[in-house]
């Protein structure tokens, strides 16, 4: 074979072993194996100026990565202090940070931009962790540093986010009007710290700052305050450790000797600042939402509880005849910041348009609570209903009077057995309720009360002589109880049993260390999930005190509750939240930090020193 051929040949082959190569990775494709996860931040390699520059005249400064990153929540989590009226502009390049510097800058003043853990790798997320650059518009760093935490007032559970601010000017309007000369904000323990401060005299504060515009917003944004001025100050301060040191080897066994070592270095402070957040009092009184969502009903709302002194009049410009004045059923809550009008004229309901003047009392520009009138216009529409075709048995579907009891299978001892009914009904028709008592094997008729509710009009009292262990009968026939508008019951037959004493547990208080008014609080301690510190408290018993003494709490069903003693100081029954510009600090809720098991037919004892902590101790009855 010539060697023209044998070049051919060789490179025919090639092709050959290329197309098999070619093909058989397409055969099997796939995805490559990952390597281990990468759980290493990304790091600083350098600064464009430098941290720590002094004299500062740049417009803008670069933070170089030795990767790409990412900026998480950067708006919520970064801080720039002092603050300026101008926030600077944070924006990502890549592997690089570059943060552009306001134009308003104070002279001779040190700044801090605060990162907290916003900037994090591109791939895994790592953050690099709490990272502050430093410069100084002057020719001196400022080194000073104030810390501490922010709890809720009344749960007090750490509070995150919250802005921290520091002013040297002692106005009680300065948090209102101006911005801070120093800032930092919460983490998640309710922690913070102010570095690169200067010496003076500070007033410290704390804001939710919703809006994000660093000042305080009464009665919309929680607020704390320090009664007195800070100074920071550094102190030289001395750590002892002591640390384990092979003497010699004796035999194969060693010989360990103390060594301590004396380590200085500079602590500042103060740093245990502890302010506790609130919500002002509303006072603000206004109409938040009004409408006809049912045909027999009108519905308000207020911002606030409150005596809003409510009435409303039907006005008409062409009606010939005086229009009614007692037109409706006025149903309230126990605060009055939710009326319904329940319309009992059926001249009235069946209209499609209903205008009306409203009068109420609202606050002014004043801040007082001032008589205001209103005209209004509330039309209705009937929802469509779509027409089936019925058969011929069919009947038509009654809307039936519905009837709740508060009573389900048991009834607590103590208790008050209640109807709510969905709509006002004729109380005369009261008299058709039945009450039984079973005796032996059969149920006899016993004597009862009804009592209506005064405030919320469509719930009555069934109040008989309930025995512990008892079963009852509770009867209504169909069509005997009827609402305003004609609707009337289905037959009603509840029978329900009052527990035994021994379904309970009793729960005896030791309050010692009282000074003064005092609300003992025994609550559900499965009250739910907080957020940021707001929680809800589920109150089952509460006593007044006014010494040391022991609170009883009785027939409280089996389950789980806590203990929080309210120090009442203006002697009126409740907690009281703060409010700045009277300098009125929340009052103090002192909290026990133990769970408390309530079983049945046990007796627990608890100490509950306002002073200290002590343990729970269970006694059975029978012992």
């Amino acid at each position: 074979m010539s060697a023209k051929n044998q070049n051919i040949f060789r490179w025919d082959w090639l092709g050959v072993i290329a197309v098999v190569v070619f093909i058989h990775a397409c055969a099997n494709r796939g995805y490559p194996e990952g390597g281990p996860k990468d759980e290493t931040p990304p790091q600083v390699i350098s600064e464009q100026p430098v941290s720590f520059t002094t004299n500062f005249k740049g417009k803008r400064v670069n933070i170089y990565f030795d990767e790409f990153v990412q900026l998480k929540e950067i708006n919520n989590k970064f801080i720039f202090s002092p603050p300026e009226k101008k926030d600077p502009k944070v924006n990502l390049k890549g592997k690089y940070v570059q943060v552009a510097i306001p134009d308003s800058l104070r002279p001779n003043t040190t700044y801090s931009m605060d990162f907290a853990d916003a900037i994090v790798d591109n791939n895994e997320g790592n953050p690099l962790g709490f990272y502050r650059y430093v410069f100084s518009t002057g020719a001196t760093i400022d080194t000073l540093e104030l810390s501490g935490t922010v709890v809720n007032a009344e749960s007090y559970e750490p509070m995150l986010g919250v802005l921290v601010a520091l002013y040297e000017k002692l106005g009680d309007s300065i948090p209102l009007k101006m911005l801070p000369d120093y800032i930092a904000r919460t983490d998640s323990s309710g922690n913070f710290r102010i570095t690169n401060l200067r010496e003076a005299d500070y007033r410290v504060m704390a804001i939710e700052d919703a809006n994000r515009d660093k000042m305080y917003t009464p009665e919309s944004e929680m607020f704390a305050w320090l009664d007195t001025t800070v100074h920071p100050i550094v102190m030289p301060m001395v750590r002892t450790d002591t640390f384990k040191l092979i003497d010699k080897i004796v035999e194969q066994d060693t010989v360990m000797r103390d060594s301590i070592v004396a380590q200085e270095y500079l602590a500042y402070g103060p740093s245990n600042l502890y302010l506790r957040l609130f919500l002002e009092k509303l006072t603000q009184l206004y109409l938040v939402d009004d409408g006809w969502k049912e045909r027999e009903r009108l519905d308000f709302t207020f911002s606030i509880p409150g005596d809003n002194l409510f009435k409303a009049v039907l006005w008409d410009s062409l009606a010939i005849e005086p229009l009614k004045e007692d037109w409706y059923f006025k149903e309230e809550s126990v605060g009055k910041d939710t009326i319904s009008l329940w319309i009992k004229d059926s001249t009235v309901y069946k209209k499609d348009t209903l205008n009306m003047i409203l009068s109420y009392l609202r606050t002014d520009s004043t801040g007082q609570w001032v008589t205001y009138l209103d005209t209004v216009r509330y039309t209705f529409k009937d929802k469509e209903v779509k027409e089936n075709k019925r058969k011929k048995n069919d009947t038509p579907k009654i809307d039936f009077l519905s009837i709740r009891p508060n009573v389900s299978v048991d009834m607590d001892l103590g208790t008050r057995f209640s109807f709510e009914f969905d709509r006002p009904i004729d109380k005369q028709t009261l008299r058709n309720i039945r009450v039984f008592e079973k005796v032996d094997t059969v149920f006899q008729p016993m004597t009862f009360e009804i009592e209506e509710d005064p405030v919320k009009v469509r719930t009555i009292y069934v109040d008989a002589a309930w025995k512990a262990g008892g079963e009852y009968q509770i009867e209504i026939d169909s069509a005997k109880i009827y609402d305003i508008y004609g609707r009337f019951n289905e037959k009603f037959d509840k029978k329900f049993k009052v527990k035994n004493e021994d379904n309970y547990g009793k729960l005896f208080v030791m309050v010692k260390g009282v000074e003064g008014n005092t609300i003992i609080q025994l609550y559900k301690s499965d009250t739910g999930k907080s957020e940021n510190g707001k929680r809800k408290y589920q109150v089952v018993r509460e006593r007044q005190i006014g010494s040391d003494e022991q609170v009883v709490f009785e027939l409280l069903p089996e389950g789980k509750y806590k203990l929080r003693a309210l120090l009442d100081a203006n002697g009126n029954g409740k907690w009281d939240t703060g409010l700045y510009l009277k300098y009125q600090q929340p009052e103090e809720i002192i909290y026990l930090p133990v769970e408390i098991s309530v079983k049945q037919n046990f007796d627990i004892e608890q100490e509950f020193d306002l002073k200290k902590k002590h343990e729970v101790v269970i006694k059975d009855k029978d012992v």
